[in-house]
């Protein structure tokens, strides 16, 4: 029967609708794809505009460069160790005001012996606070580093995702299965190695093994997972099975799937602390733009 002529269809719209199923169908496979470009590109500009705001004010720049030259290096010391407690407080997201009275506190106990009172505590602790911001912006660039450093394991994870897909076509291909006969055949497989895979099969696998360090920030504290060290694929070998192939670009895929997830959290963290450090460090270098000279008579009283 003509099912095209029955149901009133003419064959040049039916073979249409045919071109615009498999068009819709390989942008369909495409996007996820086009999705994570976009989304790589975007973060790759983020980082550049993030790198170029780790720069304290002109004004403030100044200011920390002259003490740090004028003061004897005992009190320099004291004023590096209370900068580097208040610069998690900073990344935080607490105010300048609570901050600047931490600092106050900190400098009453360190240098009570120096005589500070009043204004000129007041003075020196905004000097402390462009000292916390400086670290945190070396923990802050540390933090960038690795993104990046993950961003590129992603990639190499793409790469290698992709070239296996490739094998594994070309292995269904000669035996003469469809992607669909093979999905079927492994439905339900665990993970790794399948029941009865040859020792060669085995070491295909169990070679892909990836674990994710993890490390601490030295300043600020964050846990962040390292970016993974990326082993090449094995070798094409004509004893290892589509089967084996397909189990490993399953796990290739989970693993990749897992880094987008932390790389998403980290990046979530990281833009928050940015603009948190923007308001901190806009509103300390209009304060510091109105502090006196008397600074620098008493800087150089600190030991």
């Amino acid at each position: 029967m003509d099912l095209t002529r029955s149901s009133g269809i003419s064959p040049t719209l039916s073979l249409c609708a045919v071109v615009v199923g498999v068009v819709l169908a390989l942008l369909a496979v495409g996007a996820p794809a086009a999705s994570q470009a976009v989304r790589a590109h975007s973060m790759e500009t983020s980082l550049a505009t993030w790198e170029s705001q780790l720069v304290l004010p002109a004004p403030v720049a100044a200011r920390l460069e002259w003490a740090q030259r004028s003061m004897v290096p005992s009190g320099l010391l004291k004023l590096e160790h209370l900068a580097r407690s208040l610069a998690p407080r900073i990344a935080s997201g607490a105010d300048l005001l609570t901050v600047q009275r931490e600092a106050e506190r900190g400098l009453d106990a360190v240098f009570s012996a120096a005589g500070l009172a009043g204004m000129d505590v007041s003075e020196v602790a905004f000097l402390v606070m462009a000292m916390a911001t400086k670290d945190m912006d070396d923990d802050l660039r540390l933090i960038m580093a690795e993104i990046k450093a993950t961003a590129a394991a992603k990639q190499k994870l793409r790469d290698q995702i992709r070239e296996l897909e490739d094998r594994i076509a070309g292995e269904t291909a000669k035996s003469g299965q469809t992607s669909t006969d093979l999905g079927r055949n492994t439905a339900g497989a665990a993970r790794g190695v399948r029941p009865g895979a040859t020792p060669v099969q085995a070491a295909a696998v169990a070679g892909r093994v990836m674990t994710q360090e993890r490390a601490i920030l030295p300043l600020l504290g964050w846990e962040y997972a390292k970016a993974p060290v990326i082993a090449p694929l094995p070798p094409r070998d004509p004893r290892v099975s589509a089967e084996s192939m397909r189990s490993l670009l399953g796990d290739l895929k989970e693993r990749l799937d897992g880094m987008n997830e932390l790389s998403e959290m980290t990046s979530l963290r990281l833009q928050m602390t940015m603009d948190r450090r923007s308001k901190f460090i806009e509103t300390l270098s209009n304060i510091m733009k109105k502090i006196g000279t008397t600074m620098e008579t008493q800087v150089q009283n600190l030991k």
